[in-house]
């Protein structure tokens, strides 16, 4: 059991020490602290906390209530998560919890044991999707979605160590989350990308697939963007902000790295823009005093913002009529960005267009696309110097071949030995 000592200025111009120290939990529940001030000295102080530590462990008798995983984990999300993450965060954090709670809730949080709590994380992997009938136990989670659940459960028992809930974290220190097996993000090509603009032209979703592909801008990004956002001299396109869905509803957040970032927009994706500034505008007129001016670039024709999730279904069904299965919204911010990696586009210069919050993120997630250049780069080295090489190493040929002439008269194995 550990404790603070602390220090307060007096009205004289002195000092006044003291302590506080967790004393654990009444029947409800409630975190007890015992605190004490008035000391003269930082040694008297401590002298006391000592003490009063030292007689609580021997009294034993200070109301405390044992909590269940499931108690704590609901109280950690609560009370510490929600302090700290995005909502859209805490969401995917209280959904991810429910596989915990399920195999773990009614334990003892002090008796959790890293074999049980090892198994449970192997059980949630395993069998933690929905029955099938291939898989009646439960179908395998994602190998991303298990990491998820295992740093989940990380994260809280490690704020139950430093509020001295339990003594150590119950995992063993050589486990290892689940490693998410990374996968090559689809792409369209210029053939199938004008599949997809084709039946996209037919509807109102045109200037998104346009802007989207020609920028690789976040979805939540292109549906908060506004028209001061787009400066149609220049080209520059400003992203400073990002639209989510949560369960409380929609909200306006920052982007995902937290800053800003602007770049150019090429010329037919701002024609596009200005077609679909016309649509909106006749749109504007139609509702009239009931339309909702909030400047967006896209909307409901009511002026309303789009849902996201929605969004997306819209655009997975375009590109499903357009004989693109598998194919949705994010496919075009990867689209852009192989696009323009395989041109020969600076890696630096597409990060930045994506957002991210560094060069070697876009190289991780991209690298197939550099495959052709890589290509070109050795072969590049090769028109270059393979006639250096071809004729060095026809001369290696031949000396070596004259000086086993020279030693076949010799011991076979010695004169082997010499060449090497």
């Amino acid at each position: 059991m550990n404790g603070t000592i602390t220090k307060r200025p007096l009205k004289n111009g002195g000092h006044s020490w003291g302590y506080s120290f967790f004393a654990g939990r009444d029947e409800s529940g409630k975190r007890l602290q015992k605190t004490r001030s008035g000391f003269s000295t930082k040694r008297e102080a401590a002298g006391a906390m000592r003490t009063a530590i030292a007689q609580l462990a021997k009294n034993g008798n200070t109301p405390t209530v044992e909590l269940t995983f499931g108690e704590w984990i609901t109280h950690w999300l609560k009370e510490y998560a929600a302090r700290t993450a995005s909502p859209k965060t805490l969401q995917s954090m209280t959904e991810q919890s429910v596989y915990l709670v399920r195999e773990l809730g009614d334990m003892k949080l002090t008796k959790l044991a890293p074999l049980q709590v090892e198994a449970a994380l192997h059980r949630i992997q395993d069998h933690g999707g929905k029955s099938t009938t291939e898989h009646p136990n439960g179908r395998p989670l994602a190998p991303k979605t298990a990491r998820h659940i295992a740093f989940l459960l990380l994260k809280c028992m490690r704020k139950a160590v430093g509020l001295e809930l339990i003594s150590r974290v119950p995992i063993s220190a050589d486990y290892r989350p689940p490693k998410a097996v990374p996968k090559e993000p689809p792409t369209l090509d210029r053939e199938r990308m004008n599949q997809l603009l084709q039946r996209a032209a037919r509807g109102r979703f045109f200037a998104l697939v346009v802007l989207a592909s020609a920028t690789g801008a976040r979805r939540g990004e292109l549906l908060a963007l506004q028209w001061p956002d787009i400066d149609f001299e220049t080209g520059v396109l400003n992203i400073t902000k990002s639209l989510e869905e949560t369960d409380q509803g929609l909200r306006v957040k920052s982007t995902k790295s937290g800053k800003p970032r602007r770049f150019a927009v090429p010329r037919e994706a701002l024609e596009a823009l200005r077609e679909h500034r016309r649509e909106q505008d006749r749109e504007r007129e139609l509702f009239g005093g009931d339309y909702e001016d909030s400047d967006l670039v896209f909307a409901h024709p009511d002026g309303s913002y789009y849902k996201p999730d929605k969004v997306s279904v819209r655009i997975t069904k375009i590109a499903k009529k357009a004989g693109l299965a598998g194919v949705g919204l994010h496919t075009l911010r990867h689209s852009h960005a192989s696009e323009l990696l395989s041109k020969g586009a600076p890696i630096p210069t597409v990060a930045k267009r994506l957002g991210h919050a560094n060069a070697n993120v876009t190289l991780s997630i991209y690298s197939h696309a550099l495959e052709a250049d890589e290509l070109a780069a050795a072969k590049v080295w090769n028109d270059s110097m393979a006639d250096v090489i071809e004729a060095n190493r026809k001369q290696r040929a031949t000396d070596m071949l004259a000086d086993v002439s020279d030693e076949s008269a010799g011991d076979p194995l010695k004169t082997m030995k010499q060449t090497a």
